[in-house]
């Protein structure tokens, strides 16, 4: 499927993982990249981040410690876009978000998030926006990001990380993202640890559970989508 194809069917989608770590900003980076190659102006929204590092090729800016993730999407769009509007809400310990923002004595909630959320609504032609962890990832101790996406109706695409574990991983997480009331648009297989034949095994067991298309399935140093 042409990734362009669904963003001319939605404006707006948020992108999820079945975990941490599963490569939701490298398969974003590289949905970004397919974008703009077919001439959409594409603005990519990391709402929030948690663990920052030095990068020196920042110093024209006003901060040179950013969250690695914003600065891949960063790169991606060609830097059409800033940093701080890529990745408003950043936390410099790579920890839960929730803690971070408690330890930073900082809020972190739906009001917060409208906020930043009405700052870029009128940025890009499409937007494509990447959550932080998994799906149910808290905001506080009463509120999720997940009920967040699903208070904006924003259609979902879920990344599954092709590892052992992957098909109970995926299978909850789609049922989490219906049972939210979202709506599931597809997913993206991401072979992290090689596509032998057992993973592949995964992903045909995936795709005939799941009631989403399979979108793409991408190789960890892979530079665009095919």
């Amino acid at each position: 499927m042409n990734i362009s194809t669904l963003f001319n069917q939605h404006k707006t989608i948020f992108i999820t993982g079945t975990d941490t770590e599963v490569g939701k900003t490298f398969c974003a980076s590289l949905m970004v990249k397919a974008l703009l190659k077919d001439n959409l102006d594409i603005f990519p929204f990391k709402p929030i981040s948690a663990g920052t590092q030095y990068y020196p090729e920042l110093e024209a800016s006003n901060n040179t410690m950013a969250n690695e993730d914003a600065v891949c999407l960063y790169n991606a769009v060609q830097r059409r876009y800033s940093l701080d509007q890529i990745n408003p809400i950043v936390f410099d310990q790579p920890i839960a978000p929730h803690i971070a923002a408690k330890m930073a004595q900082q809020a972190l909630d739906f009001n917060r998030l409208d906020i930043a959320y009405k700052g870029i609504k009128d940025l890009g032609e499409v937007q494509l926006i990447e959550g932080a962890g998994g799906w149910h990832l808290p905001l506080n101790d009463s509120e999720l990001l997940s009920e967040w996406v699903a208070q904006h109706q924003l259609p979902v695409i879920m990344v599954v990380g092709v590892k052992l574990g992957c098909l109970n991983h995926a299978l909850l997480t789609a049922q989490a993202i219906e049972q939210s009331g979202c709506n599931l648009i597809g997913w993206i297989a991401n072979y992290i640890e090689g596509d032998s034949d057992i993973a592949k095994q995964n992903v045909a067991f995936i795709k005939q559970k799941l009631n989403a298309p399979l979108i793409h399935s991408v190789q960890q140093g892979q530079t665009e989508l095919v």
